[in-house]
């Protein structure tokens, strides 16, 4: 039994999921069942894409074609080709990037590491809930967010010290880029679950990413079959909302609802996956102390 507990004393209980079946359909499947029953969540990622919309609408450079797939807080953004705010080599798209005050540019930078982070954790947490038919509410949002807020605000924070560490590397290894970017593509697989285990796991930042490692390694021809039909329709959908984004402001708003439908849907998927290719029995417990 997972058990999450608040500051007040409040423990919520999410039974451990063992086999969902075991056919990678059905895990997608399941992920559009449970983003329809526990739509509310859609707002998320719909809110945050629509606080981007005028950076999007400015930077979005046509109709595009990305192997991805949706991010464990999914955003249009990563689907779509958008104009460079950084160097020749680097895509560092910051939200309103384009404003003049740099001042307010790191800022809103700032407000959204720390807001990604809690969201992030809050979104899985209610995922993970869901997938166990327990309580989705505001509540478990916020515990969940609170509860894992320190963790994805270093995983954040790691992230952009070795973007900003490397990037005098890449700039400098020329033809060794591609393999340099090759090999952290691969690492980039291997970490698919990392998000999902620091929940499902209640595990830390180092731990979590083993377990991905780990878990992926064992059961990769699996994983494969998994992935890769994922990355699939998300890359028609990159298609065509981006053709919608391009077409009309009018027409990027429904783009953004329709890339948060379907990014929910494989988060939920892929969670309910990593839970089933863990192998929990029934009867595993997990404290998550608040």
């Amino acid at each position: 039994m997972l058990k999450l507990e608040g500051n007040k004393g409040k423990t919520l209980n999410y039974t451990n999921v063992g086999n969902f079946g075991g056919d990678e359909k059905m895990n997608l499947s399941k992920g559009f069942h449970l983003a329809n029953k526990y739509y509310p969540l859609l707002l998320v990622p719909i809110i945050l894409d629509l606080l981007q919309l005028g950076t999007i609408l400015r930077s979005v450079q046509g109709i595009t074609l990305k192997l991805t797939i949706p991010s464990a807080l999914p955003s249009i953004t990563q689907v779509l080709n958008t104009a460079n705010q950084g160097t020749d080599t680097f895509n560092i798209n910051l939200p309103y990037g384009y404003l003049d005050n740099v001042f307010l540019i790191v800022l809103i930078a700032v407000l959204y590491l720390l807001a990604g982070a809690f969201l992030k954790g809050g979104f899985l947490g209610c995922i993970l809930a869901g997938i166990n038919e327990q309580e989705v509410s505001a509540s478990t949002y916020i515990q969940t967010g609170k509860q894992f807020f320190g963790r994805f605000l270093a995983q954040a924070l790691l992230m952009l010290i070795l973007l900003l560490v490397s990037a005098p590397f890449w700039i400098d290894l020329g033809p060794l880029a591609l393999l340099l970017m090759i090999g952290l593509l691969i690492l980039s697989f291997y970490l698919i679950f990392w998000d999902y285990v620091i929940v499902a796991d209640n595990a830390g930042l180092i731990e979590a990413a083993q377990i991905s490692l780990a878990r992926i390694q064992s059961d990769l021809g699996k994983v494969l079959l998994f992935i890769i039909p994922i990355a699939l329709i998300t890359t028609l959908i990159g298609l065509a909302v981006s053709a919608l984004i391009t077409s009309s402001a009018i027409l990027a708003v429904l783009a953004i609802a329709l890339y948060a439908y379907f990014g929910t849907v494989a988060v939920f998927a892929i969670m309910t996956f990593y839970l089933d290719i863990s192998g929990r029995e029934a009867g595993s417990n997990f404290t998550y102390s608040g």
